[in-house]
């Protein structure tokens, strides 16, 4: 190219001059992509990797009994493990020589040696021992009810045992139970245990000499070996249930080292090609908070309303016609509805409710009106309420997730999950918004007239 322009000139020269440096700079980018796609799919194939996939989805396959009897009782959705008046009762019973697991004093045995008991403890005899939940005891004028006692009466020896899963020592009361069980049984030989999920230290320095710390792995220990020993004296109807008892021991009580060391093994080797797709990891609660504003802009019906973290919310477009509708208060972000739908999230899930904002009973009929007006329809209203309180009021809640955990994975951005949120909003609109619509539209021209 010919120019008569000395600027222009110079201006191709150093164009020209750095087009090397451009396709070398482009070589090494392209490396670089290469390089990154490469590592991504050795680290697919790791064979340490395989590996760990495989544990974690035993650890959350493998059937929990007592998991899920406990998401049938009564509908609370709690898990039997999850309650630690549940777990001291089933500890108290395995401990019992003379209880139905059929094992006499196996069990307490070998409790009383992984908790490193004294000499005297260990050689004793407690086939006659006997266990009592919940031991009352007054010392300086507070009541205390240490979790389990076991009395070996023939043999002047005891074991006692604090269980803390699901709390943590308080009122120094680990102090007061060791000073009341002196006091009471003064002549015999007292073993404490201080028994949590990972083998905790007493809080008070000056107790640690008193208290032993023992981890639930020593549970999950002993009743591994009964579940396994086919010459244990087990009754062949308990063994499945402490086989139960195990793996929920194993899933949800006892800190699983095994996992969180082999990550961390697999992270220091493919640093570069985790921190990489770390960086790339899904937001699931905000993707699918975002699917959920597109289907929820998609129905001429509704318009979107204030949001936060856990919450897309959106009203109906009926109600912009009443005033009374724009006396909410308490919403964050500010919103002036009185009441909206809401997609919440728990545990990554979505779900719908629609809530009714906080306000005084008495300053604000209105809400009383919309919250009768919806106890006239309970089988299309599902209220979590019984009464009218001044803060929210959730006046129907769908009772089915939007999601489950398999769209957690893979389809995730295959598009078949945005079609499942927007198959379920559209279903949702065209079956049962248009009538509790008119009874909340109905309701508030009603309200209306009577001002």
């Amino acid at each position: 190219m010919q120019t008569d322009d000395p600027g222009t000139t110079d201006h191709l020269q150093w164009l020209e001059s750095v087009v090397p440096d451009l396709e070398e700079l482009e070589g090494s980018l392209a490396t670089e992509r290469c390089g990154r796609v490469l590592a991504l799919e050795q680290f697919a194939l790791s064979e340490p990797l395989d590996e760990l996939e495989k544990l974690v989805a035993e650890q959350r396959n493998e059937f929990d009994a007592l998991d899920f009897v406990g998401q049938l009782r009564m509908g609370s959705g709690k898990p039997l493990w999850g309650d630690e008046e549940f777990q001291s009762n089933l500890l108290a019973w395995l401990l019992d020589p003379q209880s139905s697991h059929g094992t006499a004093d196996y069990f307490l045995r070998s409790f009383l040696r992984q908790t490193d008991a004294p000499s005297q403890i260990l050689e004793a005899d407690w086939s006659a021992a006997e266990v009592h939940r919940e031991w009352v005891n007054l010392v300086e004028g507070q009541w205390g009810y240490l979790d389990i006692l076991v009395l070996n009466e023939a043999g002047s020896a005891l074991c006692a045992i604090e269980n803390k899963v699901f709390s943590s020592e308080h009122s120094e009361q680990l102090t007061r139970y060791r000073r009341a069980l002196a006091e009471r049984y003064p002549d015999f030989t007292r073993h404490h245990v201080f028994l949590t999920p990972g083998g905790t230290d007493a809080y008070l320095e000056e107790e640690r000499r008193f208290w032993v710390p023992a981890a639930y792995a020593a549970v999950l220990d002993i009743t591994q070996q009964i579940v396994d020993d086919e010459c244990n004296s087990v009754d062949e109807n308990v063994r499945p249930f402490l086989r139960q008892y195990a793996t929920t021991l194993r899933r949800n009580i006892v800190p699983d080292t095994s996992i969180p060391q082999r990550a961390r093994q697999i992270y220091l080797e493919h640093r570069e090609v985790m921190d990489l797709i770390i960086e790339n990891k899904v937001d699931w609660v905000a993707e699918a908070k975002q699917m959920l504003r597109e289907a929820i802009a998609g129905q001429e019906a509704w318009r979107l309303d204030v949001e936060d973290r856990e919450f897309v919310r959106f009203r109906s477009a009926d109600w912009d016609q009443f005033g009374s509708m724009q006396t909410g208060i308490g919403w964050a972000p500010r919103s002036g509805a009185l009441l909206l739908f809401q997609f919440r999230f728990y545990d990554e899930l979505p779900w719908l409710d629609l809530a009714l904002s906080t306000g005084n009973v008495d300053n604000n009929p209105v809400r009383a009106k919309l919250y009768d007006a919806v106890r006239q329809h309970p089988t299309l209203f599902k209220a979590k309420t019984t009464s009218l309180i001044d803060g929210w009021v959730i006046l129907h809640d769908e009772p089915d997730y939007i999601l489950d955990e398999a769209d957690y994975g893979v389809r995730w951005d295959d598009g078949s999950v945005r079609d499942k949120i927007e198959a379920w909003v559209s279903d949702f609109a065209s079956n049962r918004f248009p009538t509790m619509n008119q009874v909340i539209v109905d309701c508030l021209r009603e309200y209306e007239a009577e001002q």
